[in-house]
């Protein structure tokens, strides 16, 4: 006992979005009483409210129908039983938008309390619920309490509605004896649709306040100790090692897209054999000279020998490539302070084409 209480202790935080998901699998959700209750009955009230005119034009000629003797009506028990199957099918027609009313109802309270969701595991047989020692531990809980105090506070509000819209009717029930059949009849749906229709907007109150404090509860229960999260976490970190495979790979992937820019260079400024940076420039479409590519050392060499095999001009500026391979990146184009120096660059290639179509040096 003393364990389990200090595990309770120790569950001071709230419940991550993993183990809200893990719970909702396994069939754990908030459940309310009140309000299911509550919206079924408001429910159900309007709809009789709505079909009222109905329901009472049916049953009056029902009743009616059913206290007129008719000389000629049925002799024998077949025919009784033709005219009662008749009357009772079409009384379960006429009540058919009433079930529906409920069941609809039933969905949406399951709704706003839980949300919509599906939950197969919680459908599974489990015979601790029907374990006799734990339902004794149940009826004495926080649960069975609150339980408890909420059908007080129902019966409570129920009473003090029914007393406080009653007391200043008083006039108006005893003068009932003086009313024809119809007009009692007419008096006493309204007294009995108003008091209902308080009684409703009192158990919407409570029912509103047992589901706050049921998805508190909830999250309450599902609380988590400091080493549970951090464990949840550990399971869904990537390892250092899996991260770093990640990382290279993506620099291999990028570094892939790079040299296929290679060949569209107008340019390739080097070191000679440490730094290499390709240039690309359009006059009618860039504002300035653009880096396609860069790298040093293996990649340097690499971007030399694409440059090579695609008769891209290679010319050192080991000053110029250190420069633009420090201070650009890969899409960057080339600093304001450094166009003179690749303007003499370009200009250079450009002289060498009309001259000889061979690489610079």
């Amino acid at each position: 006992m003393a364990e389990q209480d200090q595990s309770s202790a120790d569950r001071t935080e709230e419940p991550t979005p993993e183990r809200l998901r893990r719970a909702r699998e396994e069939g754990q959700f908030p459940e309310s009483k009140e309000l299911p209750s509550a919206l079924l009955i408001t429910a159900l009230l309007l709809l009789l409210a709505g079909m009222s005119r109905v329901l009472y034009e049916y049953f009056y000629a029902l009743v009616s129908d059913s206290l007129t003797f008719d000389a000629v009506g049925p002799g024998t028990s077949n025919d009784f039983m033709q005219i009662f199957g008749d009357k009772a099918r079409a009384t379960m027609l006429i009540l058919v938008p009433f079930f529906l009313m409920g069941m609809a109802a039933s969905v949406l309270s399951s709704m706003l309390v839980s949300g919509c969701s599906y939950a197969p595991k919680g459908l599974r047989l489990n015979f601790d619920r029907i374990n006799p020692g734990r339902g004794l531990k149940q009826l004495i809980s926080l649960k069975s309490v609150m339980n408890l105090v909420v059908s007080l506070l129902k019966l409570t509000v129920v009473l003090a509605l029914v007393y406080s819209f009653l007391r200043g009717r008083l006039d108006e029930i005893v003068a009932l004896e003086w009313t024809t059949a119809e007009g009692t009849l007419v008096q006493i749906s309204y007294l009995v649709f108003g008091l209902v229709i308080r009684i409703i907007i009192g158990l919407l109150v409570i029912a509103g306040i047992d589901l706050a404090y049921q998805r508190w509860n909830y999250k309450r229960q599902l609380r988590m100790t400091r080493r549970e999260i951090k464990d949840e976490r550990k399971q869904y970190e990537i390892s250092p090692e899996l991260r770093g495979r990640i990382r290279r790979i993506q620099m291999d992937m990028a570094h892939k897209r790079m040299l296929q820019s290679v060949p569209e260079a107008d340019v390739v400024v080097t070191n000679p054999e440490h730094v290499a940076v390709a240039l690309k420039y359009d006059a009618g479409s860039m504002e300035a000279p653009q880096i396609v590519a860069k790298g040093a050392d293996m990649l340097a060499g690499q971007i030399r020998e694409i440059a090579r095999a695609n008769d891209v001009p290679m010319v050192r500026r080991p000053e110029l490539a250190r420069t633009l391979y420090a201070a650009c990146e890969v899409g960057d184009f080339v600093p304001e302070k450094m166009y003179v120096a690749v303007a003499e660059v370009l200009a250079t290639i450009y002289r060498l084409r009309h001259k000889q179509p061979t690489h610079a040096s």
